[in-house]
């Protein structure tokens, strides 16, 4: 079953995989310009798919949390872990 916790779980670790393919686009052949861009021309994977990814995952990540615990949830202290 997939609760809020298991949704909000489950969005970090694709932002970390997210973060990781950015280290395999920079490893695969893409140089990092002065501007901060990605030049890719030597990549197979598009550096603007990892971009919406991380973006898209990061926000749906952010309305989980709202819808959960509404706007105040974002700043108050969560409850300890009950075992």
């Amino acid at each position: 079953m997939l609760n809020t916790n298991a949704l909000h779980n489950a969005l970090n670790i694709l932002i970390s995989l997210s973060a990781l393919l950015v280290a395999i686009l920079l490893a695969s052949g893409c140089t990092q310009l002065a501007t901060g861009t990605l030049e890719c021309s030597q990549s197979s994977i598009s550096p603007k798919i990892t971009a919406y990814a991380i973006a898209g995952l990061g926000a749906l990540k952010m309305l989980v949390n709202i819808g959960r615990d509404g706007l105040s949830g974002l700043i108050k202290p969560q409850p300890p872990v009950q075992k």
